[in-house]
């Protein structure tokens, strides 16, 4: 299959309906085709070994289904994790969306806490938005590893929305292993945006108890 082809693809699978929803969701410069995600899974899923369909030939940064089977079809076709990396250390930087790096992720091959630290160093304090929020949505895989508590001192003030969502995201998913360390860290910043968004994440949180989440809420007042 071509670029050309692909993207014929994509219009015919369309549904102007799902289109028009997922624009909102994805709250991104991005053109929404109207394809659901299963769709471009098993997409990539079947194009994964297709010579024909060259990531070169790929025109980026319109369609948010295109640059999700771009990222998609470079990490499942990368041998190690070690070139997946390197490919979205490069690359990432092109995503306009968040639906590009919470789903693409899943594509990630397993990684241990000094590779994703390493890789947490390098583009956390990057100026491109998407690559700081992938630094903070990778981390979600090793949030009950007691090594997770290593990138506090690396934590930062965002303040583009989509990467301070994602940083309260997994303090919040952190907070479910280690609510004890999350607590002293919230309690000794002065981001008062990050704490209150990382406690409404808490709150909203099934596998947080009650009394745990009151604890917290008293940091409001603070």
């Amino acid at each position: 299959m071509t670029y050309t082809e692909l993207e014929k693809y994509l219009k015919e699978n369309s549904n102007k309906k799902f289109a028009d929803f997922s624009k909102t969701l994805s709250n991104s410069e991005y053109i929404s085709i109207g394809v659901k995600n299963p769709v471009l899974r098993e997409f990539i899923k079947k194009h994964k070994d297709d010579q024909n369909l060259e990531l070169e030939d790929s025109v980026l940064g319109i369609y948010l289904e295109i640059d999700f089977i771009y990222f998609g079809l470079a990490l499942v076709r990368q041998k190690t994790l070690t070139d997946q990396l390197s490919f979205l250390e490069t690359n990432i930087k092109k995503a306009k969306s968040w639906a590009i790096t919470d789903c693409v992720q899943t594509y990630l091959k397993k990684s241990s806490f000094d590779e994703y630290l390493i890789f947490y160093k390098k583009l956390y304090n990057s100026k491109y938005t998407f690559d700081r929020r992938f630094c903070y949505v990778f981390g979600l895989k090793h949030w009950k590893n007691p090594r997770i508590l290593e990138i506090f001192p690396f934590l930062t003030h965002n303040e583009e929305y989509m990467v301070m969502m994602a940083e309260a995201w997994l303090l919040a998913t952190i907070a479910i292993a280690f609510p004890d360390e999350v607590f002293e860290y919230l309690k000794s910043i002065s981001d008062t945006t990050l704490k209150l968004k990382t406690i409404s994440k808490m709150c909203d949180s099934f596998r947080i108890d009650e009394k745990t989440k009151e604890r917290f809420k008293t940091l409001r007042k603070k």
